[in-house]
């Protein structure tokens, strides 16, 4: 939390009359995974407030700093001081800075947000102010501003190789009935920590695996992909989670890594191998995409899911909008699931709200989530489906909260379920 004192020292930050002070080396560590067009994107934005109206956050508190861009315009303002000839210049000037008032605000702004990309795929310049949030929270978790139970989440991946802090996963997994550190599996399977929770989510996609006639492995080692550590801020730790990954893949021998996770997927294929600056080693897959190509080759077929409908979806941002993923999934639903509502908008469309996703686990903005969600279950319900299809387990875990709080009446389906009740061999 912000700590109102006329001089602070933590982490690289010095407050001191009012003004924030940032020695090199935390601005160094801060943008040690900029590229190119990162700094356009940073450099470009006009600030013109566009980005804010596909933001659920800004609309229901209307706060300047729940703006997207404002969180943007910070960062670069640091950015500039240290990478910039004006900026440098200003800075020794002591003319450019940080101010205590402005500071203040960067926790809650941080976090209110999920970064589901809309605010990036409405900005006239593609500014990308989703990724300037989990910049901002890299600078609070380093100098010590960060939120306990995001630093909570951290801790746990540190000592436990999970956010959750789940131990027995080796347990859970042969329960289920995978294998476990099988050499020479054609499939390496990488749950999230949300999806080790739920046995039904592993049974199902097991089932899933065993249907498309994979031989599939989980390792004992990897009980989270890395991403919870990134969202928190904890770059180094995101990595070398993300590393040991890949380490394990190579040392099973298998010819693919497959997630059944949105974020997990964003992760894994894109943001993972961006902050490590490597290519992925090995093949990364979400089922979707899998379970889509060998229906096209004519290896699978889908039917008709018996599941309660009519049904409708809220598709996984990191999915689409980030991932790049949007017909697989789409066409998977129009094949399987019954009575099917389909959304008008694309899937990576910033018309179609974003859940609450990962800030469900921050338990210092519980307050606000409830509001927030109201948005997209406002949208959801419109459609009037009985079940909703979901495509990462973050999302499923706020529409079930949703469901809990009495927002909303429908039943949340994990999209494994859909597939295990309609793929035909």
């Amino acid at each position: 939390m912000y700590m109102a004192k006329e001089e602070f020292k933590c982490g690289g930050f010095r407050l001191s009359k009012g003004k924030v002070e940032i020695n090199r080396k935390l601005a160094s560590k801060t943008f040690d995974e900029f590229t190119p067009s990162d700094v356009m994107g940073i450099e470009n934005c006009m600030r013109c407030g566009i980005c804010s109206y596909s933001c659920p956050f800004w609309l229901e508190t209307k706060k300047f700093y729940d703006v997207p861009a404002w969180r943007t315009y910070e960062i670069n303002k640091i950015y500039s001081m240290f990478y910039t000839g004006y900026g440098i210049v200003a800075r020794y000037l002591r003319i450019r800075r940080i101010s205590g008032n402005e500071f203040k605000h960067w926790t809650e702004s941080a976090y209110d947000c999920t970064a589901c990309g809309a605010c990036t795929y409405t900005s006239p310049m593609e500014v990308p102010n989703w990724y300037t949030a989990i910049v901002m929270r890299r600078i609070l978790h380093y100098s010590g501003f960060n939120y306990e139970s995001a630093e909570k989440l951290i801790s746990n991946s540190k000592e436990k190789g999970n956010a959750l802090g789940i131990e027995n996963w080796g347990e859970v997994a042969s329960k289920v009935g995978f294998n476990m550190d099988k050499k020479d599996s054609e499939i390496l399977y990488v749950p999230s920590p949300l999806e080790i929770q739920n046995i039904d989510v592993l049974a199902n996609t097991l089932s899933v695996l065993n249907k498309l006639k994979f031989s599939a492995t989980v390792s004992s080692e990897i009980s989270d992909p890395g991403y919870y550590a990134y969202l928190m801020g904890d770059f180094e730790t995101a990595r070398g989670m993300l590393v040991k990954v890949y380490e394990t893949a190579r040392k099973l021998n298998v010819k693919k890594i497959i997630t059944t996770d949105g974020m997990g997927y964003f992760w894994l294929r894109w943001q993972g191998p961006k902050s490590i600056k490597e290519n992925p080693p090995i093949e990364v897959e979400h089922l979707t995409k899998t379970v889509y190509e060998m229906y096209k080759q004519g290896r699978v077929k889908l039917e008709k899911a018996d599941i309660l409908a009519p049904t409708t979806v809220h598709y996984s941002e990191f999915l689409s909008r980030l991932g790049g993923i949007e017909e697989p999934p789409r066409e998977i639903l129009r094949l399987t699931a019954p009575q099917f509502i389909e959304p008008k908008e694309k899937p990576s469309s910033d018309k179609l709200y974003t859940c609450t996703h990962h800030v469900e686990l921050i338990d210092e903005k519980k307050d606000i989530l409830k509001r927030v969600r109201s948005y997209v279950i406002s949208q959801l319900t419109k459609w009037g489906g009985k079940s909703v299809i979901v495509f990462d387990p973050n999302c499923m875990l706020s529409l079930e909260n949703a469901v809990k709080d009495k927002q909303a009446d429908f039943k949340v389906i994990y999209f494994t379920e859909l597939l295990d009740r309609g793929i035909k061999i």
